[in-house]
């Protein structure tokens, strides 16, 4: 890339400083050193007298005087343009990917073993072939360290517990069997929710309960003796 220099007819205006920048960075003429040398202070000859110092012999680097068809100002020289401000951006964002307030780019945290849910009264498969309906967990502690509760088809039809949970991590538990396995913890299965396979099929329909009839009291019994009688 070309330098720019400093016209003749601007060398004559700048100050004393700025015809010492102008040497030191390079954008005087040899023209110009050379009235600096001969006609200006001691420090702007003494930075003239270094400059040509350095500058090799045939002074190929270092025009005689500036092209007039080009001139640079003092303005150009030292003053840095002011950046350009950037456009506002009209990018209309995804709505899909703004639900309810959420930030740009937000996901569901999965659970630790990849799945997030299960459907409430679906039946899923183990890799073991045993199939679960699963239900919400009940009671205190069954709710509190657990997710789900998962039953077989026979406790669900009962209205039984079963023994099989999900816990918070996503790990099965099943707290009627002890595998004996030292390296699991006690009743892990070595299952998680990510091993369970939605079957397509769903829990059967509870059949109504039957109300108990209550037993006659002594009272009645003895009026409708007496009413025999």
């Amino acid at each position: 890339m070309s330098k720019s220099f400093t016209g003749d007819q601007f060398w004559a205006e700048l100050t004393e400083d700025q015809k010492i920048d102008a040497v030191v960075t390079g954008h005087a003429t040899l023209k110009q050193m050379s009235e600096g040398l001969l006609d200006g202070s001691e420090r702007l000859r003494a930075v003239c007298r270094e400059c040509l110092a350095d500058t090799s012999p045939s002074f190929e680097n270092l025009p005689i005087a500036a092209r007039e068809t080009e001139p640079t100002t003092p303005a150009d020289q030292f003053i840095i343009p002011p950046p350009v401000p950037k456009a506002a951006s009209h990018e209309t964002p995804d709505p899909s990917k703004q639900r309810f307030g959420l930030p740009q780019g937000f996901e569901p945290r999965g659970q630790r073993y990849g799945r997030s849910v299960l459907l409430e009264l679906n039946v899923y498969r183990l890799p073991d072939g045993q199939e679960f309906i699963v239900s919400f967990p009940k009671g205190t502690f069954a709710s509190r360290r657990h997710l789900y509760a998962l039953l077989t088809a026979e406790q669900y039809l009962n209205r039984e517990r079963g023994s099989v949970y999900v816990r918070t991590d996503g790990r099965i538990f099943n707290y009627a069997v002890d595998t004996g396995n030292s390296s699991r913890e006690l009743f892990d299965t070595g299952y998680s929710m990510a091993d369970l396979e939605r079957t397509g099929h769903y829990a059967p329909q509870l059949k109504p309960r039957k109300k108990k009839q209550q037993p006659k009291s002594n009272h009645l019994k003895a009026r409708h003796a007496s009413a025999k009688s």
